[in-house]
């Protein structure tokens, strides 16, 4: 996974993490990862974590979304 964190400009502000999930067992990581932080503590680093693994996760599934594949098939 590509991982960039993007740290806040201003004091009280938090740091975002962008991830980028590029093959199939960075996508299963991220979902084992984003079980393991499920009770993380709102406005802590495992916080912005989680965030950022959930994006990435749906930003994955949108570009593998195959609902109308069925259609090409015979």
């Amino acid at each position: 996974m590509r991982t960039t964190i993007e740290h806040a400009g201003r004091a009280g502000e938090r740091d975002h993490a962008h991830i980028v999930i590029e093959t199939v067992e960075d996508y299963e990581l991220a979902t084992r990862r984003i079980a393991a932080l499920d009770k993380s503590i709102r406005g802590t680093s495992e916080d912005c974590e989680l965030e950022a693994l959930l994006e990435a996760v749906k930003q994955w599934d949108r570009r593998h979304d195959d609902a109308t594949g069925w259609k090409d098939r015979p």
